[in-house]
């Protein structure tokens, strides 16, 4: 079997220090760890790939070892290597997890206890250990003292410092949307309760096997430790995030719904890496923080207000030459990271931001009163509307009465009328009954001497019969006419005015 190992000492290679990349105000310090070949990704192409190291640490420098594998293998080469970056630290594949702790974290752990936030985040491609080192994983946060994580140890560390109050949070950032693992901020009394409830949070979290890796994180994830301290008025941010590790679709072949996963966790990194980019500039230049929910949620991690450890996770096989050397080019950008302060150009577009903002503000303002006043106006015509249509139906039931009583008034009228024509009529007839009674004429000859026709014979029995007048027989045979009504056209004139009532 061949021999593939190369001594450092006998590289050409082309040095970076560490003093011309980074600065006093870096808020930033960059840690490169080495997988350990053994523990190989699953379904890599290549055997001889697999063992053969591409990598090597020494001191704080990080070497990219000449390719010596090809053929076969060449699709995961292309880089020739032979370059040193000096890093503030680098791990090889030998050192532990306490080791990693003492060296790395535990510095800035006294700068947190200060009272200033610090963050740290694992980069790097799938598989290369990044869950495993953060202690986000189910073996490393409630493994032995040996494979504990980052995060148990920082938890252990924070309760042994007797803190006022704990609180933590756990989320995931899953194909661009965030997911709360935990209900909000969790009060934590002590350490176990801490790793407890990070635990119930991990085993919600987005994890899927892979041709790359039986364990991939499918997803972002931000765990968060604020504690108060005593005699400080202000809560600090301890924040870790275990990236998503990026993936050359070639190797894994997924497909459906890994494929979908894949390419928005290339996405948000590639983001990710702008940002640092533009950080690292020499010159003020915009930083697109809002192009990917990832970016936006650690805009405060990079480039922020807090001290940062980006520890960056290499597999170091010769298979992964490729992603190792992508994830040392942006762990060597990260230390040019510095915060700007705004001037010049920036200075600039940020007030013109801010106006921009304060006239947006100002109108989404005047439009939400606007939009409270046409609120109030509907209310108030739908109240008069209900006024209106209740007086219309008093109106109506008004002018329903009115019309009854007018139609019992013309009822009542027309009665009346027909009443007092009736009692004309019979008022009438009395007189003429009176007259019949008590006039001084003498009609019992008259009435013996004139005949009358036969039709005024009848319309005379009529008259009888509804008037009810009593036929004046024997009074008119008692009654004595006098001389001057003798005449006889006179009395028939009379008699016949009195059968035509």
């Amino acid at each position: 079997m061949l021999n593939f190992g190369v001594s450092v000492a006998t590289v050409p290679t082309h040095t970076t220090d560490i003093s011309a990349t980074t600065s006093a105000n870096s808020p930033v310090r960059v840690a490169v760890r080495i997988r350990p070949i053994e523990a190989s990704i699953p379904g890599e192409l290549c055997s001889r790939a697999e063992q053969t190291p591409c990598i090597e640490a020494t001191g704080n420098s990080i070497v990219l070892l000449p390719t010596h594998v090809d053929n076969d293998c060449s699709q995961h080469g292309g880089i020739v290597g032979g370059t040193r970056t000096e890093f503030h630290h680098s791990f090889g594949s030998a050192v532990s997890q306490q080791e990693v702790f003492d060296s790395a974290v535990a510095p800035l752990l006294a700068t947190f206890a200060s009272g200033q936030n610090v963050a740290i985040m694992a980069y790097g491609q799938t598989g290369s250990g990044k869950t495993y080192t953060m202690g986000m994983g189910m073996s490393s946060v409630s493994g032995s003292d040996k494979s504990s994580g980052i995060i148990p140890r920082a938890l252990e560390w924070v309760f042994t410092q007797a803190p006022s109050k704990v609180t933590i949070e756990l989320a995931e950032l899953y194909n661009g949307k965030v997911n709360a693992l935990t209900a909000g901020n969790q009060h934590a009394a002590t350490a176990a309760d801490a790793l407890s409830l990070l635990q119930t949070g991990l085993r919600r979290r987005q994890t899927a096997a892979t041709n790359a890796n039986a364990m991939s994180s499918r997803s972002h994830a931000v765990f968060t430790v604020t504690v108060l301290w005593p005699g400080q008025r202000k809560a600090t941010k301890l924040r870790f995030a275990d990236l998503a590790g990026s993936e050359r679709l070639a190797d894994t072949q997924a497909e459906g719904k890994r494929l979908a996963e894949a390419k928005a966790i290339n996405k948000s990194l590639l983001t990710l890496g702008r940002v640092v980019a533009a950080l690292a500039s020499a010159t003020p230049t915009f930083v697109p923080y809002r192009d990917d929910p990832l970016t936006f949620l650690l805009r405060d991690v990079i480039g922020g207000d807090a001290q940062t450890l980006l520890l960056a996770c290499v597999a170091g096989n010769e298979a992964s030459r490729a992603e190792t050397a992508s994830t040392l080019a942006f762990a060597k950008r990260a230390l040019a990271v510095k915060r700007h302060k705004p001037s010049g150009m920036l200075a600039g577009r940020l007030g013109s931001a801010a106006e921009e903002a304060k006239r947006r503000i100002a109108a989404e303002a005047e439009a939400e009163k606007l939009r409270n006043m046409v609120k109030q106006l509907q209310a108030t015509v739908e109240l008069l509307q209900l006024q209106i249509a209740a007086s219309s139906q008093t109106v109506n039931a008004g002018t329903s009465a009115i019309s009854e009583q007018a139609n019992d008034a013309a009822t009542y009228t027309k009665d009346q009328i027909t009443v007092n024509a009736g009692t004309s009529a019979i008022s009438e007839q009395t007189n003429d009954a009176s007259t019949c009674f008590y006039g001084n004429t003498k009609p019992r000859k008259l009435v013996r001497k004139v005949r009358a026709p036969a039709s005024a014979q009848s319309a005379g029995a009529d008259i009888d019969k509804s008037v009810g007048c009593i036929k004046p027989l024997k009074l008119v045979r008692k009654v004595r006419v006098p001389a001057k009504h003798d005449s006889k056209g006179s009395l028939q004139a009379k008699i016949r005015s009195i059968l035509l009532i």
